[in-house]
């Protein structure tokens, strides 16, 4: 078997393993053209040492002490100092286990497609020996300004595409493209209301200007 090969799958394998819940397909235009697409969460080492959100976090002014507590800690017991802890959008929080991270229901498939329709054009018929991993990165509620008495919240959303080189192994740089759309802002009531309704409308258009970057990212991510 094609040592490449064995190589893209093992990699498949290693991350998806890392990542929790796995959505793996394998993505067939009708030239002939094949490329596995697995759509996961972004491991701690590839985002900036923070766990990807599995369901909507909340963070409010109350959870700030305890996010800061935690980080001084941290340097006390001589984990050293970062930055991004103390930065209130790396706060725990609150998970909102009602709205599970929507990147392998929602985009994941439209993704599907958008690659099916490249390759038709572009794939000549290749077969691609590395993944494309399109992996959730935060999925967040965050309080805008601890000292206002009614503080709005920050809706945000970013999701990763990245693959491995064709001819690459698992010792290969990724080739990474992050889709921060900008965020949205409301008052924490009118996120809440009707289960949320209104962060899931937002979170769609987000997904779908993400479509947009990949659409434009897929020369350089589908390189062969």
């Amino acid at each position: 078997m094609n040592k490449l090969l064995i190589a893209g799958a093992m990699s498949l394998a290693f991350l998806t393993g890392c990542a929790g819940k796995v959505n793996s397909h394998k993505v067939q235009a009708a030239n002939g053209s094949t490329l596995d697409v697995a759509t996961i969460f972004t491991p701690v080492d590839m985002n900036n040492n923070h766990y990807a959100d599995l369901n909507l976090r909340e963070v409010s002014p109350a959870h700030s002490g305890t996010g800061m507590g935690l980080a001084v800690l941290s340097v006390a017991l001589g984990g050293g100092i970062n930055t991004s802890s103390f930065d209130k959008d790396n706060y725990k929080g609150s998970s909102i286990d009602s709205m599970p991270e929507p990147t392998s229901r929602y985009l994941g498939p439209k993704a599907e497609s958008q690659i099916k329709t490249w390759l038709d054009k572009n794939g000549g018929g290749y077969a691609y020996k590395q993944p494309l991993f399109i992996a959730a990165a935060q999925w967040s509620l965050v309080y805008t300004d601890m000292s206002a008495s009614n503080s709005h919240y920050d809706l945000t959303y970013r999701v990763k595409f990245y693959k491995r080189p064709e001819g690459g192994n698992m010792l290969s740089a990724y080739v990474v493209s992050e889709c921060s759309p900008t965020r949205a802002t409301a008052p924490l009531g009118d996120w809440k209301a009707n289960n949320y309704a209104k962060v899931t409308q937002e979170t769609q258009k987000m997904m779908d200007a993400c479509l947009l970057e990949l659409e434009n990212q897929l020369p350089r991510l589908l390189k062969k």
